[in-house]
């Protein structure tokens, strides 16, 4: 064949790799620290991305509505259905970092590893390839010492992409960037390990999907003459308000959840601002499982069907109720407790809910108390007489004496309520005045 009848190579795909969790010799992650073995693994997807860092944040979990078990020094929360590690304004150190971000704006982290298709991944000429643009927007900030390029959304906006570890960065502060053009070569710079380090806004969380999965699939190829004029995949608006984001439905339901007696992470009431703070993530995943939704820790829209948007009540509407009267309860449609202008959902909930993401440090039998704790260890030592005598300590001991004080001071206060709403109920409507 002649070089003037050889076809030019077609487009590409990346070989995409990242540093996987610690597993076991079967394959199963290991929570254990210091155990199990990482090793370099597919990326199919972004939904087969792993956590950023998995190995130092093996034993990552929810307690009280507070991450907990992660690396020293980093965040993390609840984005569609998983820990992920964020980067948001907050104290450091005693000191304030806004980290180029403005006020309530959150990123999402992820590494990953880009090599050519035919080149050892594992050598450093194998992974010295281009990194594409994952948004279109204007470049904010070049720091060559870190490799780093943020991307804003408009000229003075605010950033939507940072990317770190690159060399021979191709663009400059000022310049319009493309989705899927060329930023730098993939590199080590500031880092120990040659690989592509990503934080998008979460309100980007879709576009950063869609991106991740056009360079598994080649849709954004190794070499840049093919990804020239490559336009991003529409988003669909699906209504979910992920963390970081306000919006006046978030503001519903947070009136919906504060009047269902849900509490901020922190113990204190939850803000009704209309925006979407960590500090509520832990009062929505227990909303979420308590009405029968699957816990994302997203506000989706089947979590919001339960927050009915706000509507001003007019005097001359049909329905007016004249302040001081009881409101008429249609006989087949009970109200839910906490929002009444809502029905209850409670008969539909399914009868074996989803295993609790947060868990609480109250459900956990054996947290603190000593007389608990001594009635477990005999258990699981098999010993009958110390059974016995645990059992014995535990009828007297100050902590289960105080706990059944308080669980009858929550009885009798209920029996009063129970006792109010009877009389109220007795007492006949009054009139209503046109």
């Amino acid at each position: 064949m002649t070089m003037q009848n050889a076809t030019p190579p077609g487009p590409a795909a990346y070989r995409i790799q990242q540093l996987g969790p610690p597993r076991d010799r079967d394959g199963s992650p290991v929570r254990v620290h210091g155990q199990g073995t990482q090793l370099n693994e597919p990326v199919t997807g972004f939904d087969s991305l792993v956590l950023h860092h998995p190995g130092d944040s093996r034993g990552v979990r929810m307690v009280d509505g507070s991450i907990v078990g992660g690396e020293r020094g980093r965040v993390f929360a609840y984005v569609g259905g998983r820990i992920e590690e964020i980067e948001f304004p907050r104290p450091v150190g005693g000191r304030f970092r806004d980290y180029g971000l403005a006020t309530d704006q959150v990123l999402i982290k992820k590494d990953f590893i880009l090599s050519h298709p035919d080149r050892d991944p594992g050598t450093r000429h194998g992974r010295r390839v281009h990194v594409p643009a994952p948004v279109a927007g204007v470049v904010g900030a070049r720091r060559d010492r870190e490799g780093l390029v943020d991307i804003l959304d408009r000229r003075g906006g605010e950033v939507i992409a940072r990317i770190r570890h690159m060399s021979d960065i191709e663009v400059d502060v000022g310049d319009a960037v493309e989705y899927g053009q060329t930023l730098g070569i993939q590199s080590d710079v500031d880092t120990r390990r040659i690989h592509v380090h990503m934080e998008m806004d979460s309100r980007y969380y879709l576009q950063f999907r869609n991106y991740v999965d056009d360079l598994a699939s080649g849709r954004l190829p190794v070499d840049a003459v093919h990804r020239t004029n490559v336009q991003p995949r529409p988003v669909p608006a699906d209504g979910t308000f992920r963390l970081g984001a306000s919006d006046p439905r978030i503001r519903d339901l947070q009136r919906v959840m504060g009047g269902e007696g849900y509490r901020a992470a922190d113990g204190g009431p939850l803000d009704r601002d209309g925006v979407y703070r960590i500090g509520m993530q832990g009062a929505l995943l227990d909303f979420q499982r308590d009405h029968g939704i699957r816990q994302t820790g997203d506000i989706d829209p089947p979590t919001l069907r339960f927050a009915p948007a706000t509507r001003p009540r007019e005097v001359d509407r049909l329905d007016y109720v004249a302040p001081g009267r009881t409101p008429q309860v249609h006989p087949s449609q009970q109200q839910a407790p906490g929002h009444p202008d809502h029905p209850d959902h409670r008969p539909g909930l399914p009868a074996e809910p989803e295993p609790a993401v947060n868990q609480r440090r109250a459900q956990a039998p054996c947290f603190g108390c000593p007389p608990i704790d001594r009635l477990s260890a005999a258990l699981r030592s098999g010993d009958e007489a110390e059974v016995s005598l645990a059992f014995a300590a535990i009828g007297t001991s100050p902590e289960m004496l105080a706990m059944l004080e308080r669980g009858n001071r929550l009885l009798a206060a209920a029996q009063e309520d129970s006792r109010s709403s009877q009389q109220i109920q007795a007492q006949p409507d009054a009139p209503v005045r046109g």
